[in-house]
């Protein structure tokens, strides 16, 4: 978030910002990064102030050479109201000899084959535990080689994380590299075409 609120500072472009003692600009993104997953697939809402007649590819153009190695912007839009995240896709490269891979398959084919797999995700202290079914939020799954790919639904009441999965399948949930590759959303209803006088939703 401080890396975004300084490139837009340095490019000029006018946020709008929060009322109260300590403004701060109104930026926010569709949800949180699980803690050690890499992501591809981040979206960035910015509001801007109504004056700004700003188009989304200007926008990017302006932020793009104010950002450092590793963050790219790919595409921007206008609307209105806030994206809802619906699921996202995650790539697991798996560091498994053969052998393990087979049983991996084996045991992802039957789950996804079967019915409800209860799991429980703790908390930590003083908080319950999660219990939920991790074949229902489980869209798609599959093993490509050595890398596990991953489809898990997100809802109103949560979602579930790919450490989740992978030790629903018996894997180690820190011991293999995981890549969030694609997020998938719904716009709002009332969602306008570019013109620069609404709040500008960028990715």
């Amino acid at each position: 978030m401080r890396t975004f609120e300084l490139a837009l500072r340095r490019a000029g472009v006018a946020v709008a910002h929060t009322q109260g003692f300590n403004p701060r600009p109104r930026l926010s993104f569709a949800m949180a990064l699980p803690l050690g997953v890499e992501s591809l697939d981040e979206i960035l809402d910015i509001d801007l102030r109504p004056e700004v007649a700003a188009t989304p590819q200007s926008l990017v153009a302006a932020l793009a050479p104010h950002l450092p190695p590793g963050i790219r912007l790919i595409d921007a839009w206008q609307g209105r109201g806030r994206p809802t995240v619906s699921a996202c896709e995650y790539s697991v490269h798996l560091e498994l000899d053969s052998a393990s891979l087979e049983g991996l398959a084996r045991r992802l084919a039957e789950f996804m084959a079967g019915g409800a797999v209860s799991h429980t995700r703790s908390r930590g202290r003083g908080k319950p535990a999660r219990v939920l079914d991790a074949r229902a939020f489980t869209l798609e799954a599959s093993l490509d080689g050595s890398i596990l790919r991953m489809k898990l639904a997100f809802t109103p009441q949560g979602g579930m994380k790919p450490t989740d999965l992978l030790e629903v399948l018996g894997l180690d949930p820190l011991g293999h590299p995981i890549t969030k590759t694609k997020t998938h959303f719904t716009q709002a209803q009332d969602s306008a075409p570019a013109g620069g006088e609404q709040p500008l939703e960028q990715q």
